[in-house]
């Protein structure tokens, strides 16, 4: 697979993105505009890249050059959705789904693994957000996926359906990581 596939392919996962995009351009593109990250990469493959794409890859460099994903729950909110591959309206509100924050936090992780951009510390802003929604999926604590999530308090404390549930949540986030690495392998 060439880097212009990966481009073209709506469902290359993000970090497959920034990595085709940080080998074709280097470590500066993460200083560019986003718009003219987005005019080099149809010039240089002689494509117009998707909204999608533009939108996937962007999330992606907000992660590694700040720490908006860790502690603004729309940011969160936005990036996990197009880590999902998503199209996102920046103005409408999109509450997540437990799975989906368990792909988004595949995609951030392998991120954080590759590149020693420091320690996760997501802030109470996010946590809090996370837990509601991991509260809404039937949890009644923290997933091991994000042990850090702030729980709304529950009379009910079956900790059967917890360990159900963090065992699904663990697999949608195994299987999503192998799915980028397995992709990732593909590409010259």
């Amino acid at each position: 697979m060439f880097t212009r596939d990966v481009y073209l392919d709506n469902k290359a996962p993000s970090y497959a993105l920034l990595v085709v995009t940080l080998k074709a351009f280097g470590m500066e593109a993460l200083e560019w505009e986003p718009e003219l990250l987005r005019q080099e990469i149809d010039r240089e493959y002689d494509i117009k890249l998707s909204d999608l794409q533009h939108d996937k890859l962007h999330a992606m460099v907000v992660c590694m050059v700040t720490d908006h994903f860790e502690h603004d729950w729309r940011v969160f909110e936005t990036c996990v959705s197009l880590f999902n591959g998503e199209s996102v309206d920046h103005e409408d509100l999109n509450p997540l789904e437990a799975e989906e924050i368990a792909v988004g936090l595949a995609e951030f992780m392998l991120l954080k693994k590759d590149v020693d951009i420091g320690p996760t510390h997501f802030g109470e802003e996010v946590r809090a957000y996370a837990g509601i929604i991991f509260y809404e999926y039937g949890m009644h604590h923290s997933p091991k996926i994000f042990p850090t999530a702030i729980m709304p308090k529950s009379v009910n404390q079956d900790d059967a359906i917890n360990d159900e549930k963090n065992e699904a949540l663990k697999e949608i986030f195994d299987t999503h990581v192998q799915y980028v690495l397995d992709y990732l392998e593909k590409l010259d």
